[in-house]
């Protein structure tokens, strides 16, 4: 690959000579496209046109826009034997120190688009801030992912066939409204995005070209060519499972990985990271907003999630069988899909401080959440994939003497741990992970529950390293596996053990809470037999919450799967 650099400039031009020695220092051959400046910077770059030196500048003769001076560069580029460029702005916001970093990616990943991810300091307006959060929302939906975290940063090296064939075939914005469609629809030809952290700055006394009115409609338009760009490619992208090209094109992105087998195998899609993401939306915009735009989010896993729907609708049909006042169809598993959606939104909300004591439907004869809640005696809880028990654990790790102990599968327990800091640093949750809970964890969780701390375990999936550590017990019309595990750990700590479970009604959230022992006895002699009638009471108890709300059940796998002897290990 042979790279070149690309500085498009209209009035800027007080730091435009350093920049251009900033950049032959790297010993990159430099274009500089004039696009119509004023007389000052005319002369500006007039004066620093060395061909000889690996300099050469283009002036247009009227001002055409940004995405007209960056594709009449690459232009020139390309018929000069460049197969890319790398484009940088001529006010000098750049880090250039970052150029070495950036032409590695390159020649790493020759059919990908190298970006500056910004790193901004003080000096970035406010309105600008906020201005680039509205149009990273936008290009989440249109790309369908989290793929691209930065779409405005004009710090890039582009393949200039890629970008040429789209300049060609599909024409772009030319002003501000340039840097961001190019990615966008290079990331639908499947070509990677791929991110260098950069500083950005806002040096003093720096023009602006954005024009307030012109530009925002400008840029309000070129989302709305892409939202329907989407919509269009949308069938398409759905038939090649979540791919907006076919495979073995360049730059494709991998196939979706076939439905799993055991739940912690399913990947839950960005769900971690979207939450980070939903959580600074919900700051400043609030649950609406927050909702309006997961919509075509969660749309797409529906179309996508095949797996996901069949679980649903499968699950669906025995609550209905069992009572509950819900029927078994697409709309149905839908509404099933936009309550976890939601979930997701309430769990944000609890962690950020958002949602308090006052959201709880207390009993009337309770005037706090530890009113009814063993504040002051360590307590194993089990909890399900139901509702969003997240609330009750965010609010009582808000005493700052009392401490909550969350077991979570290993796959997702540091992902969950970082979303979590950022949410409450000052949180009193230790979040654990385990595949299995053997004799460390055992000793672990007992010195805690000698502090009066509480211990929270799932008790409705079974862990990846324990599928033979299971009871079978009837579940909504069928026997279902449930863990041994939790019901072992709780007979080991020799605490009282409750079931646990809240979920939004309304406004509000309610919440059921079921001792289910002082101390849970497990004989020797007839150990399983006793987990199994433990499990059962457990069962029993969730499958009555859950006929009463059958939308707010998040287990989407098949949750009454056989194991199968032969392959299943």
């Amino acid at each position: 690959m042979k790279v070149c650099a690309l500085i498009p400039t209209h009035n800027h031009h007080s730091v435009l000579a350093d920049v251009v020695a900033s950049i032959r220092a790297h010993d990159l051959c430099v274009f500089i496209i004039d696009d119509g400046s004023n007389e000052q910077t005319r002369q500006v770059v007039e004066s620093l046109h060395d061909p000889e030196n690996g300099v050469i500048c283009y002036r247009l003769p009227r001002n055409g826009g940004k995405g007209v001076a960056v594709m009449t560069g690459m232009e020139i580029a390309r018929k000069a034997g460049f197969s890319h460029a790398i484009q940088i702005d001529a006010d000098g916001q750049h880090d250039l120190a970052r150029i070495p970093e950036m032409l590695t990616a390159a020649n790493g990943n020759p059919d990908a688009l190298i970006t500056g991810l910004p790193i901004y300091d003080g000096s970035i307006p406010t309105g600008r801030k906020i201005g680039r959060w509205v149009t990273h929302v936008w290009v989440w939906i249109e790309t369908l992912s989290f793929a691209i975290r930065d779409s405005m940063c004009g710090f890039r090296v582009y393949p200039l066939e890629q970008s040429l064939a789209v300049w060609r075939e599909e024409g772009l914005g030319k002003k501000m409204d340039f840097d961001t469609e190019l990615m966008v629809r290079l990331f639908w030809r499947g070509v990677p995005v791929i991110h260098i952290p950069t500083k950005v700055t806002y040096p003093e006394g720096n023009t602006s070209n954005f024009r307030m009115w012109k530009d925002n409609v400008l840029i309000s338009w070129m989302h709305t060519r892409l939202v329907f760009g989407m919509i269009w490619r949308l069938p398409g992208f759905v038939i090649r499972g979540g791919r907006f090209v076919q495979t073995g094109k360049t730059g494709s992105h991998s196939a979706t990985p076939p439905p799993s087998e055991h739940w912690s195998e399913i990947d839950e899609r960005g769900i971690y990271f979207g939450m980070r993401f939903l959580g600074m939306v919900y700051r400043y915009c609030g649950r609406r907003f927050c909702l309006a735009i997961m919509l075509p989010i969660i749309f797409y896993f529906y179309l996508t999630g095949r797996a996901a729907r069949q679980a649903s609708h499968d699950f669906l049909s025995r609550a209905q069988k069992a009572g509950a006042d819900i029927a078994p169809t697409r709309m149905n598993v839908f509404r099933h899909f936009v309550q976890f959606g939601e979930s997701a939104l309430d769990k944000i909300a609890a962690w950020s401080g958002r949602l308090k004591e006052s959201n709880l439907d207390l009993p009337d004869d309770a005037t706090s959440l530890f009113d009814y809640l063993p504040r002051n005696q360590a307590v194993v809880l089990l909890v399900s994939h139901f509702g969003n028990m997240e609330l009750v654990r965010a609010i009582a790790s808000r005493d700052r003497d009392f401490r909550v102990n969350v077991l979570l599968h290993q796959k997702n327990a540091a992902r969950f741990g970082r979303v979590l800091k950022k949410f409450a640093p000052e949180s009193q949750v230790d979040l654990i992970e385990v595949t299995e809970i053997g004799p460390d964890t055992a000793m672990m969780l007992r010195e805690r529950v000698d502090r009066g701390e509480w211990v929270v375990i799932a008790a409705d999936r079974v862990a990846i390293g324990a599928r033979d550590k299971t009871v079978h017990t009837p579940f909504l019309g069928d026997d279902a596996p449930f863990p041994q595990g939790p019901f072992i750990l709780a007979y080991l700590l020799q605490c009282p053990v409750y079931s646990a479970a809240a979920w939004r009604s309304g406004k509000k959230f309610r919440i059921a809470w079921h001792k289910l022992a002082d101390q849970m006895i497990l004989p020797r002699a007839k150990r399983e037999e006793a987990i199994k009638n433990y499990a059962s009471l457990y069962a029993q108890w969730l499958e009555k919450i859950v006929v009463n709300e059958p939308l707010q059940w998040f287990n989407f796998y098949d949750f009454w799967a056989k194991k199968k002897a032969d392959n299943d290990q």
